[in-house]
This record gives structure tokens, C-alpha cells and sequence, in this order.
């Protein structure tokens, strides 16, 4: 039994037809599925088969408890319900010779509408803006305009798809890969404080001590790859301790290493 619950529905008229689209608990909007079937005088269970066999359309199908007419009253069972996202896809599918009389004409001019517009929302997949430039001439100035919109809108899906694709390798890989600490962060950027101090010294106040900071943390960075020594591999933790402690002895020779170098990280870094 589907967990989904109707909260709210609104009437909505489409091809002639009225119908009442009801908001679950999900914020998803759906449609009775036997409604729309018994409008157009297709078998639900027909149809049901059909949107379940079909990849694109099959988990838009879900059932939710509803009031449904029952002899002389009202009682609750799960009802077929399709999200209103395949709405449009479902009629586009459905052979209009089968359905009532009085309502081929409006589903096939539906049709002709659908395949139209699916042209115009993919073309710029399959035409070179080359090509596409040239049809356009061609164009009524409305269907020009409503072109070049689709276009906008499946270039910018495309480059959401491709920032999706890449923030999901940046995932993977972190999720692949243990990284320090709390307590290491904390150790890493005591020791890179520790360099960035003795780089100041160093230099005996030719440089200001906040450029020595910055230059030790992006020396840091580089040389490990990270964009933050945060996200530090684990297994890099006792390379850059050893790295940190040779940076602050050849900065400060002879000097002690602080003690924070020697906090529980290895036996030993001379």
C-alpha cells in the first residue's frame, strides 16, 4: 500500500475535457487514471499494462488510498493514479482510432500538437546550428520564437546534466576516499601556522606576516593537490607531517620542532 496521501485537488480542463488533479503528500501532482480511461473509453486495466511496460512512464504509475462511488455511497480503496509529469506522453502513445467517437478528433489534433512539440524541445540534439539556422528562415515568427526558447532551455539542461555528472565523480571519489580528521585538521593547520611563523621570521619583516600565512597554506595545497588541507587524505597524513616539520627546520635550522609536530602523529620526523 503506497504511503502517499491526497491533500488538496483542483478542477483543470484539458483537450475539452474536464478533470480534477489532486495534490499528495509527496508535492507531486496527480490525475485518476480510470477518469482520464473512461473519458476517452479505453480499458484501465488495458492501459495500465501499457504504462507499466513502458520504461518512461512506468514509476509515474502509484496507488493511493481515495474516496471512490460505491452503489449508493462512498468507500475508500487504493486508486490508480499517474503523475501528471506522463500525462502528456500517455495520450501521445495511445491509438486514437480506438478511443470514443466523440473524442478521436480532439486526441489526434493533441497528437499532431505532441509530436510538434517534442520536435521542437529535442531538435537542437539533432540539428548542427548550422542547420537549425537555416530551417528557421522558414518559420512562422511565433514557432520561431518558441524554437529558440526550447533550444535555450535544453542547452541549460544539458549543462545541468553535465554539472551533475561531474559534482557525482567529485562524490565518488571522496566517498572512495578517507580523508583526515577533525583532529588531524586541527593538527595540519597548527603545523602550517607553525611554518607560516617561521617564514615571517625568516624574513625578518620583509614580508607581512599575513602573505607568509597565505603563501604557507597555498605552498601546502600545491603540493599536496588539495583545494583545502582539510580534505587531506587519510593516507597522506604522516607525508605531510614529515613535509611541514622539513619546511619549519629549513626555515628556523637548529630550531625545536613546536610540539604539536610531535602530537601523536609518528615516532619520527628528524
Amino acid at each position: 500500500m503506497s504511503e502517499l496521501e491526497l491533500v488538496q485537488a483542483f478542477p483543470f480542463e484539458f483537450y475539452g475535457s474536464q478533470f480534477t488533479v489532486q495534490v499528495a503528500t509527496d508535492g507531486h501532482l496527480y490525475v485518476r487514471l480510470g477518469d482520464i480511461c473512461d473519458a476517452m473509453g479505453v480499458s484501465l486495466q488495458g492501459q495500465r499494462g501499457r504504462i507499466l511496460n513502458d520504461i518512461g512512464m512506468s514509476r509515474y504509475l502509484v496507488y493511493i488510498m481515495a474516496d471512490t462511488v460505491y452503489k449508493d455511497g462512498v468507500r475508500r480503496q487504493e486508486v490508480m493514479f499517474l503523475n501528471i509529469k506522463a500525462l502528456p506522453y500517455w495520450l501521445g502513445s495511445i491509438d486514437h482510432k480506438r478511443l470514443k467517437l466523440e473524442v478521436q478528433e480532439r486526441v489526434a489534433q493533441y497528437k499532431i500538437h505532441f509530436v510538434d512539440a517534442v520536435w521542437s524541445l529535442f531538435r537542437s540534439d539533432i540539428l548542427p546550428p548550422e542547420i537549425r539556422a537555416e530551417r528557421d528562415i522558414y518559420l512562422p515568427p511565433e514557432e520561431l520564437e518558441l524554437a529558440n526558447l526550447q533550444d535555450q532551455v535544453r542547452d541549460f539542461s544539458r549543462r545541468l546534466d553535465k554539472l551533475e555528472g561531474q559534482v557525482s565523480k567529485i562524490d565518488a571519489a571522496m566517498e572512495a576516499t578517507a580523508i583526515i580528521n577533525l583532529q588531524q585538521q586541527w593538527q595540519l593547520q597548527e603545523m602550517i601556522n607553525a611554518v607560516a611563523e617561521a617564514l615571517f621570521e625568516s624574513k625578518k619583516g620583509k614580508l607581512p606576516k599575513t602573505q607568509c600565512f597565505a603563501m604557507s597554506h597555498n605552498d601546502f595545497k600545491n603540493t599536496f593537490r588539495v583545494p583545502v588541507y582539510s580534505i587531506l587524505p587519510a593516507e597522506k597524513m604522516e607525508e605531510a607531517v614529515n613535509y611541514l616539520a622539513q619546511r619549519y627546520q629549513h626555515l628556523k635550522p637548529g630550531g625545536k620542532l613546536p610540539e604539536v609536530f610531535a602530537d601523536g602523529i609518528q615516532q619520527s620526523l628528524l
